[in-house]
């Protein structure tokens, strides 16, 4: 016979346990225990709940668990809540980013001071603080400077992402699920598209466009500028999108819900955004992160070679291209937009990494 159990065994599940005893032909009979079907709760222990998560909350969890992408999502948040409050940092720091002084410099040019001009104290000729110092030559604030140069980096950008991506996402959907002469014409286009040299095509198109937007003075509106800037990199950065989502709808377009969704009569425009979009939005998202900053160094290379953004408006390629004849003199009128760009553009390609490994199901992170 079994020992009796104690009322803590009798909580668990118990071992097959064989027991003897004799027979009635004089063998041994075996008796077997089986296994509770339930394991009884025990007192003072939680029962642990199963919790169910979704694809992007799963996503969410990898995310937050990467120490990379929430300093390089801190230091996004950061310049975002710059190009947000320029304005309000404008007033409260009591200085304009286009106003010049003349008295901050020297007779050669160069900021009085120490470092480019930076000055901690009002006991100036402006009688204010210029904590990153002063442009040399013309006597604007430099930190001015940089907190709209940011806004007008980022403004370009997600806007020609936007529409870049946006463009790209529809002509992508269609091609990849009509088929036939509509996705081998898309199909021609984006070929066609990827041929050009982008940057020897804007050095030529820019100026063009540049030249029938101006006023009978021969002068062009700084928006006008922006705004050709912005259709140009939305012209010619659809096509990665284009291609990515036209091979994502190939996969997903025979799938069972979309023939469902078909057996049900819904139309064209309900499979295409309503069962195959909300499908593929893990890679746009991605795509999306990683255009940004490439669009950010090429507006400030277009900018650098002064057919982006002039003067008067704030931006990181025209004060770079400003401080190539102060170098020598003065190394941190470059050196501080230069950090700022690179900060910028790398905390972007972190956070799109880390955003592209976050959303992939087999990733091990």
């Amino acid at each position: 016979m079994s020992a009796p159990r104690s009322g803590g065994d009798a909580a668990r599940s118990e071992i097959i346990e064989p027991v003897t005893s004799a027979g009635a032909g004089g063998g041994l009979a075996i008796e077997v225990n089986p296994p509770l079907e339930t394991p009884l709760p025990v007192r003072g222990v939680p029962t642990a709940a199963i919790i169910g998560r979704s694809p992007g909350q799963l996503a969410w969890l990898r995310l937050t668990g990467d120490r990379t992408a929430m300093v390089s999502l801190g230091v996004l948040i950061f310049f975002a809540l710059m190009v947000i409050a320029a304005p309000l940092i404008e007033w409260l720091y009591g200085y304009s980013p286009t106003k010049q002084n003349s008295d901050l410099l020297n007779d050669t040019g160069y900021p009085v001071g120490y470092a480019g001009g930076i000055d901690f104290t009002t006991d100036n000729p402006s009688h204010h603080i210029h904590i990153l110092g002063v442009e040399p030559g013309i006597g604007r604030d430099i930190f001015m400077q940089l907190v709209y140069g940011v806004r007008t980096s980022l403004l370009i950008a997600f806007t020609a992402v936007l529409l870049s991506t946006t463009l790209g996402v529809v002509l992508g959907v269609v091609a990849g699920y009509f088929g036939g002469m509509i996705d081998s014409v898309i199909s021609w286009v984006v070929d066609f598209m990827l041929a050009f040299p982008f940057f020897l095509f804007a050095l030529a198109f820019i100026p063009v466009i540049n030249t029938r937007l101006a006023d009978a003075s021969g002068d062009v509106a700084s928006w006008k500028r922006v705004m050709t800037i912005i259709f140009v990199f939305a012209g010619f950065g659809w096509m990665y999108t284009a291609r990515l989502v036209r091979g994502q709808v190939l996969s997903l377009r025979e799938r069972e819900y979309v023939e469902a969704a078909r057996a049900a009569a819904a139309g064209p425009s309900h499979i295409l955004f309503r069962q195959l979009l909300p499908n593929i939005w893990a890679p746009i998202l991605i795509t999306f992160s990683l255009s940004v900053p490439i669009t950010i160094t090429g507006e400030a290379a277009l900018s650098f070679l002064n057919i982006g953004v002039i003067e008067p408006t704030p931006d990181f390629g025209r004060m770079i291209y400003a401080s190539i004849s102060w170098f020598k003199t003065d190394p941190a009128f470059m050196l501080i937009p230069g950090i700022a760009i690179f900060i910028l553009v790398l905390a972007f390609n972190l956070f799109g990494d880390a955003l592209r490994d976050s959303l992939d199901p087999k990733s091990t992170k």
